[in-house]
């Protein structure tokens, strides 16, 4: 039978002392017994190339949030970050430079918050959130509040053009 430190890391039976929180004393599985996983902050995660013991973080299994189902893509087609593809899910994607948007850009004409991509009952909307530079659609020379996309739309933000393909 596993045994878990009073934190729940998983412990070998000798071990009398967690390595993980460097405590006493264990609690045994049972119907209340959490088990954990390690995952890392995504935020300080992408500011570090490798994870930092400060960047990682404990949750339980049961606090995770199920994946979002995946309803399509975004490709760069010039810029930095040309060939890069970035998966769109359901519900609302937000897009611009900061760091914790769903797609990060890297590219400076794009807003911290440049637009958002939300896919609802079959549709997809870009909505421009008030930045800068504008949202196009294909070859319009006109920036858009809101906008339908369909397959293989052209997006431009800012000076970065993506390609939109819907699943």
């Amino acid at each position: 039978m596993p045994k878990f430190c009073s934190n729940g890391h998983q412990m070998e039976d000798s071990w009398e002392i967690c390595p993980y929180c460097q405590r006493t004393g264990y609690q045994t599985t049972g119907a209340g017994a959490a088990k954990t996983r390690l995952e890392v902050d995504s935020i300080l995660a992408s500011k570090a190339a490798a994870p930092t013991p400060s960047a990682r973080k404990t949750v339980l299994l049961t606090d995770r949030q199920p994946k979002r189902d995946l309803v399509g893509w975004l490709v760069a087609i010039d810029g930095e970050q040309k060939g890069e593809d970035f998966r769109l899910r359901d519900g609302q994607n937000s897009i611009g430079s900061a760091a914790d948007s769903d797609i990060v850009l890297r590219d400076e004409t794009i807003s911290g918050k440049h637009a958002s991509l939300r896919y609802k009952d079959g549709c997809f909307f870009l909505t421009d959130l008030d930045s800068t530079n504008g949202s196009f659609l294909n070859s319009a020379s006109n920036p858009i509040a809101r906008e339908e996309l369909h397959d293989n739309d052209l997006i431009r933000l800012g000076a970065v053009t993506l390609k939109f393909k819907a699943l």
